[in-house]
């Protein structure tokens, strides 16, 4: 069995405090208070601000929740790919 490929560094997503100051300050701030993690994509729940999202989903205008992964979460705003652990 081949041991899998190594991340190309272009499919890295940076943490939110990797992200620039400047980017940070203009993300909306979210609270991640639960997570359910699926190999299945459908099954898989972010609980965020109190409210229940899925992949795809928008918790606030323009935020875009692009991945739950096991142990963090991959959000696009404005063109921005970030990831959040929880």
């Amino acid at each position: 069995m081949d041991p899998a490929p190594a991340p190309t560094p272009s499919s890295k997503v940076p943490t939110l405090a990797e992200l620039p100051d400047d980017v940070r300050r203009s993300l909306p701030s979210l609270s991640v208070s639960g997570a359910m993690y699926s190999d299945s994509p459908a099954n898989r729940m972010l609980l965020i601000n109190n409210r229940v999202f899925h992949e795809g989903d928008q918790p606030v205008a323009g935020l875009v929740l692009e991945e739950i992964r096991l142990k963090s979460a991959v959000f696009r705003y404005r063109g921005t790919r970030y990831a959040v652990s929880y």
